[in-house]
């Protein structure tokens, strides 16, 4: 629940298993130097009561300009999305963005972002976001802009994620109720955030920024997997194990798409999908007159979205 005195409040959720005590204490940083107060940091670990939990639970006295919490879910096994939801439940603000532990921020980020929903009344607004590829020291091996679209387009979301989940912040007070309350997949150990973002999307519109104020990390490092630890049969195994986790958590993804398309008029043939076995039915059973004006009123439907696409 979202209280009054809280409506100033940007939480940030970040879930972590442990094990990256310099990346994650920069992402917190990242946070603490936005030039916007006041400021949330909820932070799931996923593990046992170890020494990495211990470490962990020294956050809070080290970043004392934001409100830190720091909770755990025992739970095993890979719970990503149900990670984010218990986040989601735990943080305050009105106001809610997400970051990966290996991930950082800009300090203009949330005062842009913030700037933005409230001159255009949007529920959620974006920034851009720069790859940066560092190695084992944290120093920067290159950078480049990969996530960069010139407008956005809910067409283009269908297809492929080009929003990292650090790159939005949302207002919670403006969400359709289909989103207010865990509104991350829990069955899905890949592509939540995507899910997440079709459904939001489908709901809202976004506003845009076009200033970069996020960045991706990701590690040249050949030691940050443990499959260079294994055997080629547990190698194969675990190539196995992800191929499967990949498949089924697409098929889920695809069935959400059918699902928010099927629940617009429009939907089958704007995202390019085949129309229902009814429907098709319903057409041939249809007077060729009725037929023809049909198509004609959803083509010209179909040339304003793509008018208002680029517009925007």
């Amino acid at each position: 629940m979202i209280h009054s005195e809280q409506s100033r409040l940007v939480s940030f959720v970040m879930r972590t298993v442990g094990g990256r005590p310099r990346e994650i204490r920069r992402a917190i940083a990242s946070v603490a130097a936005n030039d916007w107060r006041p400021l949330e940091v909820v932070v799931v670990y996923q593990g046992p009561e170890n020494a990495q939990w211990e470490d962990l639970q020294k956050l809070p006295a080290e970043f004392a300009g934001v409100d830190l919490r720091v909770v755990r879910n025992s739970a095993s096994g890979d719970r990503r999305a149900e990670n984010l939801n218990i986040g989601w439940a735990h943080a305050s603000g009105r106001y809610l963005g997400f970051l990966d532990d290996d991930d950082t921020l800009a300090p203009n980020h949330v005062s842009l972002l913030l700037a933005a929903l409230q001159a255009t009344s949007k529920t959620w607004a974006y920034a851009q976001v720069t790859l940066r590829k560092e190695n084992a020291d944290l120093e920067i091996v290159s950078e480049s802009t990969p996530f960069r679209r010139h407008a956005f387009s809910l067409k283009s979301l269908w297809s492929e994620n080009f929003l990292p989940i650090h790159s939005f912040l949302i207002d919670r007070s403006k969400l359709h109720a289909a989103l207010a309350e865990r509104p991350f997949h829990e069955e899905l150990d890949r592509s939540e955030d995507w899910d997440f973002l079709l459904r939001l999307a489908f709901y809202h519109e976004p506003a845009v920024i076009e200033e970069f104020t996020a960045t991706y990390h990701v590690s040249t490092a050949g030691g940050n997997t443990n499959l260079s630890l294994m055997d080629s049969a547990g190698r194969e195994e675990r190539e196995r194990l992800n191929r499967e986790a990949w498949a089924r958590c697409k098929a889920i993804v695809e069935n959400r798409k059918a699902t928010l398309a099927a629940s617009v008029w429009w939907g089958n043939d704007y995202f390019g999908l085949p129309a229902p076995a009814a429907a098709v039915q319903d057409q041939q059973a249809t007077p060729t007159p009725t037929i023809q004006r049909r198509s004609l009123r959803e083509r010209v439907i179909r040339k304003l979205i793509r008018l208002l696409e680029r517009l925007l």
